[in-house]
């Protein structure tokens, strides 16, 4: 069996709020939870998918295990070294081994930059290689991601959407990291260039033993890419499994839920129209949500149908009975009292 490349422990991370002219002086304010205490980890050579809607701590989680964001409190370990409070200066030499695809396209691509001067940059931010060196590298670079090299004349602006997204995972590539957060890196492209850079990156985790923690919405892919999947909700970790029960054997009330509306749309247009009723008749049955500020108890049972089904009973809402994931066979664990 592989080894743990990463370990997270209790993790979590506030964001404070300030409003008003006091809340500003006192540096006192709301605080949101966006990171609630979420465990887990990864082995080498695996993926790891995070899901959940918008808003829910996914980005916050992957930036927060590379030390891009500071963590309020909790434990990331990555290969056996505790990286949660190291500084600056410690944490340089691991920056090569843990890198991220962000979500926007052209984050990391400097505008004023041609393809091959951005590859140029990652390829000595930790290394001096000679100019004959570098050539290799990036030839070597553009084969990985499929990429012509007339595109290196090329500035970011002058790119499809496809090709910046290779040129974004060529650049992670230089430095030869060893664990990958790709965050949403199929959003915002055509489906058929989605499925080419699945494949992409499923071929690269093969050649080059890659370990990915895997952002998306999309369940479908997350499904094909991961071997597990975490499901998210208002900064928790509700569910946890192998991805093939996650997909087709859901325990919590929200995944089933989130599942079975993603996996199935057809189109943007019909997802916004069952999106948008969906949020009306939220809006009827309980009051605007605040998602800022998640509900005592279970943070699910606002929303939940079996809690509803159940006569809204009230250890869903008691403070002192918060879920807390539980195995339920074959290392799936679920944080929900009726799973």
């Amino acid at each position: 069996m592989s080894r743990t490349i990463l370990e997270v422990t209790d993790l979590r991370k506030d964001y404070r709020q300030r409003r008003g002219l006091v809340s500003m002086l006192t540096g006192q304010g709301r605080v949101i939870p966006a990171v609630d205490g979420v465990s887990f980890y990864l082995r080498e050579n695996e993926t790891v998918g995070l899901v959940g809607e918008s808003g829910c701590g996914k980005t916050t989680i992957g930036r927060t295990v590379l030390r891009l964001t500071d963590a309020s409190s909790g434990r990331i370990v990555f290969d056996g070294r505790d990286i949660t409070t190291l500084s600056r200066a410690e944490l340089r030499p691991l920056r090569r081994e843990m890198q991220m695809i962000f979500q926007d396209l052209d984050a990391g691509l400097n505008p004023e930059m041609r393809v091959r001067d951005i590859l140029r940059e990652a390829l000595t931010v930790h290394e001096r290689p000679s100019d004959a060196e570098i050539a290799g590298r990036v030839r070597e670079l553009l084969e990985q991601v499929s990429l012509k090299d007339s595109k290196l004349a090329n500035f970011p602006s002058e790119l499809s959407g496809g090709e910046k997204r290779r040129v974004g995972i060529a650049r992670v590539l230089a430095v030869r990291p060893r664990l990958i957060v790709a965050d949403e890196p199929t959003s915002a492209l055509d489906i058929s260039i989605q499925a080419q850079v699945v494949n992409l990156l499923r071929d690269l985790q093969k050649n080059l033993g890659l370990t990915y923690l895997f952002i998306s919405h999309d369940l479908p892919v997350v499904e094909l890419v991961s071997q597990k999947v975490a499901v998210m909700y208002l900064g928790r970790i509700v569910e946890m499994g192998l991805a093939e029960r996650i997909a087709h054997q859901p325990r919590h009330p929200y995944t089933g839920i989130l599942w079975s509306s993603l996996a199935d749309k057809q189109t943007t247009e019909v997802t916004r129209r069952v999106t948008n009723v969906a949020v009306e008749r939220e809006r009827r049955t309980w009051g605007v949500f605040d998602f800022e500020q998640p509900t005592s108890g279970c943070r699910f049972a606002p929303r939940c149908p079996l809690y509803k089904e159940k006569g809204r009973p009230a250890i869903c809402t008691d403070p002192a009975s918060e879920p807390q994931l539980r195995d339920v066979g074959h290392g799936h664990v679920v944080a929900c009292h009726f799973a």
